[in-house]
């Protein structure tokens, strides 16, 4: 029966069908195969570029041999195209190819993630001249199995060519058409004077795309389902790129394969409305039809590799050589000088400055306050603060409690002072070495042994003190220092801060009143806290973007990794090994930063030891900790950057900004802390503010939803009024039950009656900063930038940069001087700042989007064909913050012999 059913059928379909001869044409018009009466399994002698028509169903079998000689030294490929517009998916055409080591099958329609169906594929077959190397002009035999399992007859055409131009050269690109079911792949060789090829693929439109590199072997996997089993391999819309060495594949050969996705989801990251193909609709698949660019072009050579490699760290090489050349100048003038007897002026180091040096500023007219907190040699006797307490400003709240104060104290203070002998040696409570007594009202005698040096214009003498008079808390005495009695009670100073720091004008001296050692061992603390905080990070870090890279080599998966692959330079195991090496810079700047705080931390402890007056009560106050912590962080921010460089990515951006917010918040604290001394953060508050920030800052890019930026912006607008009340009244606000009662006096006091504000320089100071940030909040908002990591980093260099214009503004309204050396730093600085970020904004990679559309902006090394925009970054960025920590580090250079009750405070 099921016989006479086949014989049934095979009537048919010879009686629907036009009469062709059963041989094979070698014309350009198809030519039909007949199937004789009865015959289930034929075989056809076939030729190439012959189109062939015939027709299959259930139990019967078309057999296509094609036969051709094998070259070796031209291998060629060979490529199917087949089409059926009458199979379905439930009964679809099977068409397998049998060679002599292999076997290749598929099916049409060939559906594509079960959904779509296309009736027309193209498959190129894996070529058998790669794999039999020495075999010569001998005969190889393809076979092309048709069949089906349909109860009906099924049509289909059939056409084999040999691609002649099968193998790439170097530098010749490639032009071809592909398809979800027309997938493309050619050979590659390298020659044997390259070690190192880029193969580009590049396309007009922006179809989502995959682009592989596979080992000679076969099977070769072209498919959308398989082409991700072997090689490497890259999504890409309208150009990629993938850095090739010679070890990566044997001999230097490989396949270069590209197929189009069925859809733009994985490029695009957004799901697209299924819409299943019909098979007769040939309008659906020309939509998906991707014209494809391929070169593959040399990359560096090796001499070319190692000259960049050493130029980059030559660079930087040569700062060192020029910071110790100047350091060695320096040593030999000061040598010269001692051996004269005599210290170079200030005049003669440089200290011509900017601003006249004996004008009086307007805003020191006014000051006419006496030392209330001078350090050392001017720790002695005073006037009455009561009879000053007026004249500063203060309240009449405060006068009351200074009264009380002075009540309970004064006969104390009186005893004290009569213990004060003019001839009795004493102990200084900063040196801790005694000093003779008759030195200490003027200057000591240039022929001293380790007499300080003498400045331009050298102070007078200071006046005759009162025999007594009621002594304010906090101000040490050169009595005993083994009375018990003298000895300064933390309760004492809490109180007199109300005093001290709501003076309407400020000196240095009222703030740097604290012991210098114990605050020295504050600011310390930043540095090893940082220290011990970079370790306990990198070491997780490092572990973790190895297993990135290693995870990337495994798989071939070059999604994985947001690289500049038309700038990838690899170098062992690292794909781009010239974004990790690039940041070189930040690490030996930022060591040389620390051999310089350690070198100016040393002379001064060293002319601290010696007695010298002026290291100890002159300029500012000589702190170091937070300079340290700044060169760590710089070296920390060159390691993280190196490790996010490994792989970088979605996962691990925090890694390249969370020592960036560390860099500003330290930067803006020094600047606080050069005037500030006494009301400085501390180094556990400082540092878990930062860590806030950056769980902030992963928050907002994990979690970026308009209920976020809602909360962000009420919690920012906060935070800016609180740190504002915080700065203007130096310290002495507090957040407590009774804001609410203060804050209706102040308004009801001063803002409706359009009193003029106390602090004036903090005023306008922290109205500008409002503003700006308060815009920043509202942009935010508003804007909802998708990179939020940045939007932070954004606020902490705006902020920095405004209080530092405002610091140089302050100073020279005071009627201090810039250096000639700083004012051409900071020009230096600013110019390595606008280059640094041009280049910044000429983004090479984004992970805000996808693989595939970070790779849009990838572009082509700019810098001796190793390094690319991103790379300079690196570079400039490192100079640049290099630059700006050097001005930070002298900007106050011209007040080192200044009084510090001359200092004034902004």
């Amino acid at each position: 029966m099921a016989t006479f059913v086949v014989l049934v059928a095979a009537i048919l379909t010879a009686i629907s069908t036009v009469e062709t001869s059963g041989g094979v044409s070698s014309g350009a018009r198809p030519a039909r195969v007949r199937r004789q009466t009865g015959e289930l399994r034929q075989e056809i002698p076939a030729e190439f570029t012959q189109i062939y028509q015939g027709s299959v169903f259930n139990g019967t079998e078309d057999i296509y041999r094609y036969t051709y000689m094998q070259n070796e030294s031209s291998p060629r490929a060979i490529r199917v195209e087949v089409k059926s517009e009458g199979a379905t998916e439930d009964y679809p055409l099977l068409f397998v190819v049998r060679q002599q080591r292999g076997i290749l099958s598929w099916q049409v329609p060939l559906m594509i993630r079960g959904i779509y169906g296309y009736d027309k594929v193209s498959r190129t077959l894996c070529p058998m001249d790669h794999l039999q190397v020495g075999v010569k002009d001998e005969k190889e035999t393809v076979y092309l199995e048709v069949s089906a399992a349909s109860p009906t007859a099924l049509n289909y055409r059939v056409n084999a060519t040999i691609l002649t131009d099968f193998i790439l050269s170097t530098g010749q690109p490639r032009n071809f058409l592909v398809s979800p079911s027309q997938p493309q792949y050619y050979a590659y060789k390298m020659p044997p004077d390259l070690d190192m090829v880029v193969v580009k693929v590049s396309s007009p439109n922006s179809l989502c795309a995959v682009f592989s590199l596979q080992p000679i072997k076969c099977p070769v996997y072209d498919l959308d389902r398989n082409i991700e089993f072997v090689g490497i391999y890259q999504t890409f819309m309208k150009k990629a790129a993938i850095t090739v060495q010679r070890s990566y594949f044997p001999n230097g050969e490989f396949y270069v394969v590209v197929v189009v996705k069925a859809t733009d989801a994985d490029c695009t990251g957004e799901m697209e409305t299924i819409q299943p193909a019909y098979p007769s609709e040939e309008a659906f698949e020309m939509r998906r039809v991707k014209e494809v660019n391929v070169v593959v072009g040399p990359s560096i050579t090796d001499s070319q590799y190692v000259t960049a490699v050493f130029v980059g760290i030559l660079v930087f090489v040569l700062f060192y050589v020029v910071t110790f050349m100047v350091l060695f100048i320096q040593w030999i003038r000061q040598r010269n000088a001692e051996l004269e007897g005599l210290a170079p002026r200030p005049e003669e180091q440089g200290y011509a400055g900017i601003a006249a040096s004996n004008a009086e500023a307007p805003i020191n007219a006014q000051r006419t306050e006496p030392n209330y907190g001078a350090t050392g040699w001017d720790r002695v006797k005073m006037p009455s603060v009561l009879d000053t307490a007026f004249t500063d400003g203060l309240s009449l709240n405060h006068i009351t409690i200074l009264g009380k104060k002075l009540s309970n104290n004064g006969s104390v203070s009186s005893q004290k002072e009569a213990n004060i002998s003019p001839n009795k040696p004493t102990t200084d409570p900063y040196t801790m070495g005694e000093q003779p007594a008759e030195t200490k009202p003027g200057i000591p005698p240039t022929d001293q042994p380790n007499g300080p040096p003498i400045p331009p214009n050298p102070p007078p003498p200071r006046p005759a003190q009162p025999k007594s008079y009621p002594k304010p808390p906090m101000v040490h005495t050169l009595s005993d220092s083994s009375m018990e009695d003298d000895i300064d009670m933390l309760d004492d100073a809490d109180e007199d801060k109300d005093i001290y720091r709501t003076k309407t004008f400020l000196y240095v001296a009222d703030l740097a009143r604290k012991d210098h050692r114990h605050l020295s061992q504050k600011y310390n603390l930043y540095s090893w806290n940082l220290l011990t905080i970079s370790v306990f990070y990198a070491l997780p870090v490092i572990q973790l973007v190895i297993t990135y890279q290693k995870m990337l080599n495994t798989t071939g998966n070059e999604d994985i990794c947001y690289y500049n692959f038309f700038c990838a330079q690899p170098a062992g195991d690292l794909t781009a090994f010239n974004n990790v090496y690039s940041n070189i810079g930040y690490i030996m700047l930022g060591v040389l930063i620390l051999i310089l705080v350690y070198r100016r931390d040393y002379t001064h402890q060293k002319k601290v030891d010696a007695g010298d007056r002026y290291a100890i009560d002159y300029g500012i106050p000589k702190h170091f900790g937070l300079f340290y912590a700044i060169g760590i962080a710089l070296v920390m921010e060159g390691v993280m950057s190196g490790c996010y460089h490994v792989c970088p990515n979605y996962s691990n951006f925090q890694f390249d900004t969370s020592f960036m917010y560390i860099i500003g918040g330290l930067g803006m604290l020094k600047l606080y802390q050069t005037r500030h001394p006494d009301i400085n953060a501390n180094a556990y508050a400082a540092y878990a503010s930062l860590a806030i920030v950056i769980f902030v800052a992963v928050i907002g890019v994990v979690f970026g939803t308009p209920y976020f930026w809602a909360i962000f912006t009420i919690v920012y607008v906060l935070a800016i009024l609180a740190l504002t009340a915080q700065v203007y009244y130096m310290g002495r606000w507090r957040l407590d039950m009774g804001i609410f009662h203060r804050m209706y006096l102040l308004i009801r006091t001063d803002c409706l009656q359009c009193s003029k504000p106390m602090y004036w320089d903090r005023f306008v100071l922290l109205l500008v900063g409002n503003i700006i940030n308060w815009s920043l909040a509202l942009f935010g908002a508003v804007a909802q930038p998708d990179d939020f990591a940045s939007f932070m980093l954004a606020i902490f260099i705006i902020n920095f940069l405004l209080y530092f214009v405002f610091y140089i503004v302050m100073k020279l309204r005071s009627g201090e001087r810039i250096l000639w050396v700083t004012v051409g730093l900071i020009i230096i600085t600013l110019i390595c700042w606008t280059l640094a970020l041009s280049f910044f904004f000429k983004g090479v990679t984004t992970w805000e989007k996808t693989p595939a559309q970070s790779r849009l902006d990838n572009k082509d090394c700019v810098l001796m064909g190793f390094y690319d925009d991103h790379d300079i970054w690196h570079f400039m960025s490192a100079i640049s913050m290099f630059c700006s920590f050097l001005v930070l580090l002298m900007l106050d250079d011209d007040l080192d012999y200044t009084p510090r009750d001359k200092i004034p405070v902004f």
